[in-house]
């Protein structure tokens, strides 16, 4: 898109009862329209120190239902500093840092050495990503491009009421959102949101970890407080040790309900198995299953060749709200199928390295562990992600302080349910961008949060785009080459993983480099090469 003439103008909102030329505008066809008095809230609105606030920013006493405000109450900055940032949307070339596989396209300081007050926005930073931005630059300008021509020709007309409520899902350190943002701004005054909300995912409980012992049995999170509801989503992770043939016949964890007897109710559990040959030499097998009742109503899916003894990997254990469960070893998919997702209620017990049906205890270790209450990906276990997200979200709700109210949730359940109890939180734009795995249910809940008028564009990864017309929520493409060339290269049915990721018969012995395939299956299967093809094998 044709960048605008001249330097970016700053926007400077009007505050009520002071002149237009007072705040930096002038009055005339020439000058920067302001937006419009949101309905329904006082002519007049004053803060906590007594300063009369913009009319178009929530009222102080509205808080999100299950997410969290975000507000800025340190000066705000000021207009030079902003000019001065906004010129970096004029380089052809943004800066990049290394931030904790995040690469981070603004600097740490101004040319002016101020310090950017932007500088922890970030974006994927995987180089090996299909939109990686220094390696694919017309990625930026693509989704950028649509974002605004199809808010223009949607949002814009006159019986539209504009773009009052932003949505990112799946948004990660926001770089690609301030600049979807900061576009929207110089295209049209309608496009400038009062209010922008992120989902994302957030952990519900962790720890530290320890070593397991017969001696020292396991332990249950309970223990920590933890209490909340687990299901329809879950999902588990820890970096784990396995002593050897100790472990057979174990669990890594057992979430449920037990009684005296040791019957079990509503659990879900993770047993660690021998390779089909019971050979203790061999990798072993991990089968993840969950429990609906007391009954013997159980959907398991179990991954072959998936531990050896001594050596530690970081595992991802997690089931959507559909029932589609998967086992993630060092952050590849090792195994997916379709279960039935677990009752939401609260477990007694959520324990760890034992049992609640025997007295049999995991030998090994498990460190950094963590339990999330909605279903995640690979990319969402590290935890100094939750870190990141907040300084992220601190300097992003500072920059708007004076344009708009920043909200975020932690799933797209909570941000739903927060739809449904006050509908100004209704998406009029929602943007998922750069999401490589399709969101199980995701095309339900964009029927559930869309408002009036309201579009919702999928770009650079898989997934439909929507737009609400009437009472109906109907399909619509996208026609933008450089997107439809990214979104074939995320569908490859094979990738490559480097050493050590995956084997031809186990994910953690190999050496050499191997073709995967995208999807292993739920059984034991060895992977043969010959000198043609590859084929697999039933054990």
């Amino acid at each position: 898109m044709a960048q605008p003439a001249g330097p970016p103008q700053v926007f400077s909102p009007a505050v009520p009862g002071v002149s237009s030329t007072s705040s930096g505008a002038t009055s005339g066809s020439g000058g920067v329209k302001r937006r419009a008095r949101s309905a329904g809230l006082p002519k007049q609105r004053y803060s906590e120190q007594g300063q009369a606030a913009n009319p178009w920013l929530d009222p102080p006493e509205i808080r999100a239902p299950g997410g969290r405000r975000w507000t800025h109450r340190g000066p705000p900055l000021t207009a030079e500093v902003r000019r001065e940032v906004r010129t970096l949307l004029q380089r052809q070339k943004h800066y990049e840092n290394d931030f904790s596989g995040w690469q981070m396209p603004f600097p740490f300081e101004l040319p002016s050495g101020a310090p950017c007050p932007i500088c922890t926005l970030g974006e994927c930073g995987d180089v090996n990503c299909p939109t990686y931005r220094p390696k694919y630059p017309e990625v930026r300008a693509a989704i950028e491009e649509a974002v605004v021509q199809q808010s223009l020709q949607l949002l814009t007309q006159p019986e539209n009421r504009g773009i009052k409520t932003y949505v990112s899902v799946g948004s990660g350190l926001l770089a690609q959102d301030w600049m979807i943002l900061e576009k929207l701004r110089a295209a049209a005054v309608e496009l400038q949101p009062c209010r922008a909300v992120f989902v994302e995912l957030r952990t519900a409980v962790a720890c530290e970890g320890r070593r397991f012992t017969p001696e020292e049995g396991g332990f249950d999170l309970c223990q920590l407080g933890f209490s909340a509801p687990l299901g329809p989503e879950f999902s588990f992770s820890a970096v784990i040790t396995f002593e050897g043939a100790s472990c057979h016949g174990s669990r890594l964890f057992d979430f449920g309900n037990f009684d005296g007897h040791g019957e079990e109710q509503d659990n879900i559990f993770v047993d660690v198995l021998p390779s089909a040959s019971v050979n203790p030499q061999e990798p072993g097998t991990l089968v993840f299953s969950v429990r609906r009742g007391s009954g013997e109503e159980v959907e398991m899916v179990a991954a072959g060749g998936s531990w050896i003894a001594g050596q530690p990997h970081l595992y991802l254990f997690t089931v959507s709200a559909t029932g589609m469960m998967r086992i993630y070893i060092d952050g590849q998919l090792a195994v997916s199928q379709q279960g039935h997702p677990p009752k939401r209620l609260e477990r007694k017990h959520l324990y760890v390295g034992k049992s609640g049906a025997s007295g049999s205890t995991f030998c090994g270790e498990m460190r950094k562990i963590q339990v999330w209450d909605y279903a995640v990906d690979s990319a969402s276990v590290d935890g100094v992600f939750a870190d990141e997200t907040e300084r992220a979200l601190t300097q992003f709700s500072s920059w708007f302080a004076q344009d708009m109210s920043v909200y975020s949730f932690a799933s797209l359940a909570s941000y739903a349910a927060a739809v449904a109890e006050d509908r100004r939180f209704e998406a009029d734009l929602l943007v998922q961008v750069d999401v490589h795995e399709e969101i199980d249910g995701y095309d339900d809940f964009v029927k559930k949060v869309l408002g009036p008028q309201g579009i919702a564009l999928t770009l650079g990864g898989p997934g439909k785009s929507w737009r609400r017309q009437g009472a109906k929520v109907v399909e619509f493409s996208l026609q933008n080459e450089v997107l439809a060339k990214t979104e074939a290269r995320t569908k490859l049915p094979w990738v490559f993983f480097g050493p050590g990721k995956v084997g031809q018969s186990h994910f953690c012995e190999e050496e050499s480099r191997f073709l995967r395939l995208s999807g292993w299956p739920s059984g034991r299967y060895q992977r043969r090469r010959s000198s043609h093809d590859w084929r697999a094998e039933r054990c």
